[in-house]
C-alpha cells in the first residue's frame, strides 16, 4: 500500500508540475514573433531558467525510461523549452549558451526514438552546423555532419551549411555573401554575420601572404568595410592580436606588410582568392 501511494502522490505531483510547465511554455512562446525571433530576451531567459528547474521534478527527467502517463507531454515540453533555449542563444550570439542547450536537446533528439520527431529538429541541427563553422570548429562541424542521416543531408536547413562549408574551403567568398540573402531562415542570420567575421579575419591573415602592399581603398573592399575608419579600427585590433602592431603599417594611402608575413606566392593561391575577396566585396555593396 506504501508503495502504491508513493507512486499516486508522484503521478499527481508529476501532473501538477506538467501543468505549470505548460503555462510557462505559452508565455516563452508568446515572446516570440512571427518568424521566431525573441522579442524581450531577458524574460525569456527567465522563463527558460525557472522551467528548467521545473524539468528536475519530471519522473522523465530522473528516470527516462520510465513509462508513465504523462512522459510524452514531459519530453514534448523539455524539447520545446530547450529549442527555443538554441534559438534565444543564436539571437544574442551567445555561444556558451548555444553549445548547453544544444547538448541537452541532443538527448532529446536521440535517446526518445519512439517519441514523435520536433518540426525544428533539422532547422536546430542545420544551426548547430553553421555555429561550428561560425567559430571556426571545422573538424567538428565534418564530425557532426556524419551524425545526421542521409536522407537528413538533402533537407535545406543542412544542405544549405554543407554548400557554405564547400564555398569557404573553395575561397569562393562571395558565394557566400550572396548566400547569407539566401538563408532557409532568419534565424540563420546572426550565425551568417559570425561566419563572415570569421571569413574576414582569416582573409586578413591570408593578405599579408598574398601583398607586399595593399591601398586602403582595396583593404576596405576586401575586408568588407563601408568607411575607412572601422577599416583602420579593425586592422589595429587584428594586428594587436597577432602581437605585431606594424603587421598591416598604414602610410598614406596603403598599408605596407612585414616581411616576415609575406612569404613565397607560389606556395599558395592566394593571389586568386584575393581576387575572388575583391569581388565579393563589390557583391557587398550590390545585394546589402
Amino acid at each position: 500500500k506504501a508503495t502504491v501511494s508513493v507512486l499516486y502522490w508522484w503521478v499527481a505531483m508529476s501532473e501538477a508540475v506538467l501543468k505549470e510547465c505548460e503555462g510557462k511554455l505559452a508565455s516563452l512562446k508568446e515572446l516570440y514573433s512571427g518568424d521566431g525571433v525573441p522579442a524581450k530576451p531577458d524574460e525569456c531567459k527567465k522563463l527558460i531558467r525557472d522551467l528548467k528547474l521545473l524539468f528536475i521534478e519530471f519522473p522523465s527527467f530522473l528516470s527516462p525510461t520510465a513509462k508513465t502517463s504523462t512522459r510524452s507531454k514531459e519530453v514534448a515540453i523539455v524539447r520545446e523549452t530547450m529549442e527555443h533555449a538554441v534559438l534565444l542563444a543564436v539571437a544574442t550570439k551567445n555561444m556558451d549558451d548555444f553549445e548547453k542547450h544544444f547538448e541537452i536537446l541532443r538527448v532529446y533528439y536521440t535517446d526518445f526514438p519512439d517519441e514523435p520527431k520536433s518540426e525544428r529538429r533539422l532547422l536546430i541541427l542545420g544551426l548547430h552546423l553553421l555555429r561550428l563553422l561560425a567559430v571556426n570548429k571545422t573538424r567538428a562541424y565534418h564530425m557532426e555532419l556524419e551524425r545526421i542521416a542521409v536522407t537528413d543531408q538533402d533537407n535545406m536547413y543542412i544542405k544549405d551549411v554543407v554548400q557554405l562549408e564547400r564555398y569557404n574551403m573553395e575561397g569562393s567568398y562571395h558565394k557566400m555573401l550572396q548566400a547569407r540573402s539566401k538563408v532557409p531562415s532568419s534565424h540563420y542570420v546572426p550565425l551568417m554575420e559570425m561566419l563572415l567575421e570569421t571569413v574576414r579575419r582569416e582573409v586578413f591573415r591570408c593578405a599579408m601572404g598574398a601583398y607586399e602592399s595593399l591601398s586602403v581603398d582595396g583593404a576596405r573592399r576586401l575586408l568588407m568595410f563601408e568607411n575607412n575608419d572601422d577599416l583602420l579600427e579593425f586592422v589595429a585590433e587584428e594586428s594587436k592580436k597577432l602581437g605585431n602592431s606594424s603587421a598591416w603599417l598604414h602610410q598614406g594611402d596603403k598599408f605596407l606588410f612585414s616581411e616576415t608575413e609575406h612569404h613565397d606566392q607560389t606556395t599558395l593561391p592566394f593571389i586568386d582568392v584575393m581576387k575572388d575577396q575583391l569581388y565579393y566585396s563589390h557583391e557587398l555593396q550590390r545585394i546589402a
